[in-house]
């Protein structure tokens, strides 16, 4: 028996940790991943604290974590206890993992966190491993990684100069590796049905330092004098960083205060969710995982209206909100811990599998030959 503890921390500081301990049928929707076996029923249907998380109900059914009346709620899947959607993985693929034994500490990315989540917990079912995996922001990750308290960080954004200064300030050598591609997502709530696009200019006229713009009338005439609430990401989130930079400009971080900042996407989704007027921004992961009650505005980078979407990203009309999404490996406990090396090389094998479960955009062929030479140098070094 064993999961993933997932940690929420504010600022940078873990300030509570919630345990999720699940069998191996649990936490994701879960594709059979080498020899998974099925004799472990799972599960305490009270613990209902990770958007995703698959588990099994007493009553023989398939269970998942979903938002629901302003918070996570168990839905039944319609599935019986123990289901999976395959997986091109086999057992001869994994079996070199089964001796693989120790600890590895993942913190950073609330938009990374969902993806090397799913690679986690796969990773825990072939091998002997435990995993944590936090969710403190891009910026808490950053300082985290630094300090050395962690082995892998979480990025929804490269690492600025102020942060690659604090590691080397404190000793700490990296290997930066692209896992996948965001295409980050302006959202609105469904029953809004005026704005179907903005451009960039319109974007920044609402998110930049000191906007006046309280309704959508004030924006554009055509639309409706209803009040618009703000939720998006919080100021130590890389998310935040690379919006606000691409919307607003050069400084990045420069921003309008009266919005509802968070680390914790769920917040935007459920806000924006409630609120008919209310217009929020996130990773293109958890649009996708919540299509019924948040809907993506089409964005006017210069090249017309684009929904998101890996076409448009890989073909340059989704601008400027496309990204490259990224860990980051503490080059010295590579050498230190034995664990490392094999979930990551497990990690990028798996990595078109855990993509289409975690709902991101893939790397292309050229991009996963990249992250697979990286891995090969970090090992040999």
């Amino acid at each position: 028996m064993k999961g993933i503890i997932f940690m929420k921390s504010t600022k940078g500081k873990a300030i509570r940790a919630v345990v999720a301990l699940f069998m191996l049928s649990s936490l994701f929707t879960a594709p059979a991943f080498g020899a998974a076996k099925k004799e472990f029923p799972v599960v305490n249907l009270k613990e209902c604290g990770t958007r995703n998380q698959i588990a099994d109900g007493k009553d023989g059914r398939q269970y998942k974590c979903s938002i629901s009346a302003g918070g996570l709620r168990w839905k039944r899947t319609g599935l019986k206890a123990g289901a999976s959607q395959g997986s091109s993985a086999s057992a001869a693929d994994t079996a070199k993992y089964a001796n693989v034994s120790g600890s590895i500490a993942i913190d950073g990315s609330s938009t990374v966190g969902p993806l090397t989540g799913v690679a986690a917990e796969e990773f825990q079912k072939v091998s002997k491993t435990r995993i944590t995996v936090g969710i403190s922001g891009t910026g808490g990750g950053a300082t985290r990684f630094c300090n050395g308290e962690i082995d892998i960080a979480n990025a929804s954004t490269p690492y600025n100069a102020s942060q690659r200064a604090l590691c080397e300030s404190k000793g700490v050598k990296f290997t930066e590796l692209r896992v996948a591609t965001d295409a980050l997502t302006v959202v609105i709530n469904p029953r809004n049905t005026w704005a179907k696009c903005l451009t960039v200019a319109q974007l920044k006229r609402v998110w930049e330092p000191g906007s006046k713009i309280q309704y959508w009338s004030q924006l554009d005439k055509r639309f409706p004098r209803l009040k618009m609430p703000l939720f998006g990401a919080g100021t130590d989130s890389g998310t935040f960083e690379y919006f606000t930079e691409s919307i607003n400009g050069k400084p990045a971080r420069r921003s309008r205060v009266d919005y509802t900042p968070t680390e914790d996407d769920n917040v935007t989704v459920n806000g924006v969710k409630r609120s008919r007027g209310a217009m929020g921004y996130y990773g293109f992961s958890y649009w996708r995982e919540n299509t019924d009650i948040n809907k993506a505005l089409q964005i006017d980078g210069g090249k017309g209206c684009t929904s998101p979407s890996l076409e448009a990203v890989l073909d340059g009309t989704y601008t400027p909100l496309a990204r490259p999404l990224l860990i980051y490996v503490n080059n010295a406990k590579v050498k230190s811990n034995n664990a490392i090396i094999p979930f990551l090389e497990f990690y990028a094998a798996q990595l078109d599998d855990l993509s289409q479960r975690a709902k991101f955009l893939p790397l292309t062929a050229r991009q996963k030959k990249k992250l697979n030479d990286d891995i090969a140098v970090l090992k040999a070094n």
